[in-house]
């Protein structure tokens, strides 16, 4: 069965054992460990793609911010398909640099987007978020 709406996606996850809800715009999930999850957010882009978006951190939680971002571009190449951004003003958001979200990204086609595939890229988030939680552990306060 193809996934092509976000309550699909909702109820795709949901019986992958995520705590998902689908609103009309995003579905929202809680990934990770059940007592500290990370709150991720599934839209629908511009192209038509699937875009999860996992929050790891705040940037005003970053320590040193030059090592910061060098380990994340460093760790750019080995979390793929998943990356490290920030999201901006240029994302839409409001408020001071320290609250702008430290996120990794990930887009998949939907419409021939199988329940596997899915599960394929939450559990490459899931990787991700070890990867970087090593990586990161004396970066973030």
């Amino acid at each position: 069965m193809s996934l092509s709406t976000l309550p699909e996606v909702a109820e795709a996850l949901t019986a992958l054992g995520y705590e998902a809800q689908a609103t009309p715009d995003a579905v929202h999930a809680a990934v990770g460990g059940a007592e500290s999850p990370f709150p991720t957010v599934l839209t629908v882009d511009d192209g038509g793609s699937l875009a999860i978006t996992c929050r790891l951190a705040r940037l005003g939680d970053v320590a040193d911010l030059e090592r910061f971002l060098f380990v994340a571009l460093d760790l750019n190449t080995r979390i793929l398909p998943y990356a490290v951004g920030i999201l901006t003003e240029a994302d839409g958001q409001e408020g001071s640099e320290d609250d702008w979200p430290l996120v990794l990204c990930n887009s998949v086609p939907l419409g021939d987007l199988s329940g596997g595939e899915l599960a394929a890229a939450m559990d490459s988030l899931l990787q991700a978020l070890v990867t970087c939680g090593a990586e990161f552990k004396d970066l973030l306060s």
